[in-house]
């Protein structure tokens, strides 16, 4: 016997034939089913589903030809093989019979040496046949499920990755996967200071694999962008995240950006990506920001750095981030698209008053000629628009219930040595937006602690001068000159000092900064803030006029190395026995905040 037992069925009208056969099929181990005419066989196979049909031709009721028509007529599951065994042995007869629907043709009469080879030449193929049906429902359920982990994956991957900041108007984005799965992953959110900051990050590879790679960076991203850290902070705790999880065969290209339409600046980290590009309200590439560092997920701590290249921007324009993927789109020929032919398409919109993001899309279609791309494709466009008259949303004084204000205070001193690796002002932000009643401020008094905080550390202990930024690529000179007296810094120190209170009917937040450093002139600054403020040009000295135009009181004392300010977060609502009691007057608002809640700057 060979392999696993067949049910074989005879039709056949003569009782010798089907002995003959019997006896040969019974020794082989195998089942015989016996029809002794056409129809019987049709009714044997539909009853019986055999895996060998030997088939007579010449039959009663209904003859061999017309029995295997119908059964080949009939819905199945598996491949039965049929063998004409007849006397009928003229070549007409075979043709007819193969052309019926039959598999094989022996003429009788047959050695039984021949019988039992033809038997177990197709019990051989029938295991083959069961092996392949085994590993196609294995396949099947493996697609299956396959299937659901990438339905239940794309699922969480979008959660995940979904933002309300990557629905902004002013930003426009795609990210067209070579698989079912992106490898590259497109992050937008605002930080508390109406920042906006962007990541277009690409793992090596496509698919699954890849895009498990990039998901870390989500949660790092965003976090600490809601805190406020700064983009080189960000860069650095990203790449630290990707270096200890990642094997040394996988990193991600990353593209990060920071977008501050108040202070009119683009701050850039690139690490492995296309150069990100800015280009001016004419099409024209006006900076673009090469890849200066590796990868995320290479370098360790000690050696990654995560410096950034900040520019001013005097006009309009779009901020454009993309993959590799995109600059590789190929024709049908070799044929790259390129960061000029992605710049091009964009500019084209400014020369025919259309939507240049739209005509990249269109152009990119036409590019690949409805082939897909051998990588995944993604691009980030952020519009920068600049607005003499702009307009910061912030909490506006309300009605606070006296109940739930007692009196807090917070007390911290950092030395130069703390100063030097700790992100101050997140940090501060962190203990302060765990008081319930401070949340909802958060913008504002971020704002608010960093102006203050950088004024001390640039000006107080660094002895920087802000008017260096004015100068043509004046911000990185600046930058470059902070980080470099910070690593130097080894004397001094900046407290800072925070109490939640009471004064009369208002709740008020006093915030005091004080550093050892020998201060700055700050009645010269205060002077010409109204002028700094009037000059959208003006890359700097804003700071002070926009924190006193978000707090009630500003005091600042001693050589500018000592600071107070008093911002007011609203009326305090009494409540005694279910009675509401509640002044209607508009009395207590911050100077400078309007009935909307935003603080309007000329």
């Amino acid at each position: 016997m060979s392999g696993v037992p067949l049910k074989i069925l005879i039709a056949d009208d003569t009782p010798t034939n089907i002995k003959q056969l019997e006896a040969v099929i019974r020794k082989l181990g195998h089942q015989a089913i016996v029809a002794y005419d056409g129809r019987q066989a049709v009714d044997q196979y539909r009853a019986e589903s055999p895996d060998l049909i030997f088939m007579d031709i010449m039959m009663p009721v209904m003859d061999g030809i017309a029995a295997v028509r119908e059964i080949r007529s009939l819905p199945s599951e598996k491949w039965s093989p049929i063998i004409f065994y007849s006397a009928l042995d003229r070549m007409q007869n075979i043709v007819e019979g193969l052309e019926s629907g039959a598999d094989d043709y022996v003429a009788k009469p047959a050695s039984l040496q021949l019988l039992r080879a033809k038997i177990n030449a197709y019990a051989r193929l029938l295991g083959l046949q069961k092996e392949i049906k085994k590993h196609s429902e294995e396949l099947e359920n493996w697609r299956a499920d396959a299937e659901e982990q990438n339905r239940l994956g794309a699922h969480v991957m979008a959660r995940l990755t979904e933002a309300s900041e990557l629905r902004d108007s002013l930003l426009h984005y795609f990210n067209i996967p070579a698989e079912t799965f992106s490898g590259d992953l497109l992050c937008a959110a605002k930080a508390p200071g109406d920042v906006v900051n962007l990541m277009l990050a690409d793992a090596t590879g496509h698919g699954l694999a890849a895009a498990l790679t990039a998901m870390p960076l989500t949660q790092v991203f965003y976090s600490m962008t809601a805190k406020g850290f700064p983009l080189a902070s960000i860069a650095e705790e990203l790449n630290r995240k990707l270096k200890g999880l990642l094997p040394a065969d996988r990193f991600v290209a990353a593209t990060l950006a920071a977008v501050d339409i108040r202070n009119q600046t683009v701050e850039v980290w690139n690490g492995g990506n296309p150069d990100a590009v800015f280009l001016n309200s004419s099409g024209v590439v006006s900076m673009n920001w090469p890849s200066r560092h590796p990868p995320l997920g290479i370098f360790p701590d000690k050696i990654f750095s995560g410096m950034t290249e900040t520019v001013v921007f005097h006009e309009p324009g779009d901020l454009v981030l993309c993959s590799d993927g995109l600059i590789e789109a190929e024709t049908p020929e070799g044929e790259w698209l390129g960061l000029d032919g992605v710049t091009a398409l964009l500019a084209k919109g400014e020369q025919v008053h259309s939507d240049g993001f739209e005509l990249l899309r269109q152009g990119l279609r036409e590019h690949l000629q409805a082939e897909s791309g051998r990588d995944d494709i993604s691009c980030m466009v952020m519009h920068v628009p600049i607005e003499r008259r702009q307009q910061l949303r912030f909490a506006a004084p309300e009605m606070v219930n006296k109940n739930q204000v007692g009196d807090w205070r917070l007390d911290l001193s950092y030395s130069a040595q703390e100063l030097r690796y700790i992100d101050v002002v997140p940090a501060v932000l962190g203990f302060i937006t765990q008081v319930g009643v401070l949340r909802p401020h958060q913008g504002a008094i971020f704002l608010i602690v960093s102006e203050l905080y950088n004024n001390s550390l640039d000006h107080g202990l660094l002895g920087l001068d802000s008017a260096i930024k004015s100068w043509i690529g004046g911000f990185e000179i600046y930058m470059k000159h902070r980080a470099e007296r910070l690593a130097r810094l080894v004397d001094g120190y900046i407290d800072l000092s925070f109490q939640l209170h009471q004064n009369n009917n208002q709740v008020v937040l006093d915030i005091s900064i004080h550093d050892s450093g020998t201060g700055f002139n700050y009645e010269r600054i205060i002077e010409g803030q109204a002028a700094a403020l009037q000059d959208s040009l003006k890359s700097f000295g804003r700071g002070i006029a926009l924190v006193r135009s978000l707090c009630s009181e500003v005091v600042y004392s001693g050589t500018g190395n000592k600071v107070w300010v008093r911002y007011v977060l609203g009326e305090v609502d009494d409540v005694e026995e279910g009675n509401h009691v509640q002044d209607d007057s508009q009395g207590g608002a911050s100077p400078g905040v309007d009935g909307d809640g935003g603080v309007v700057l000329f």
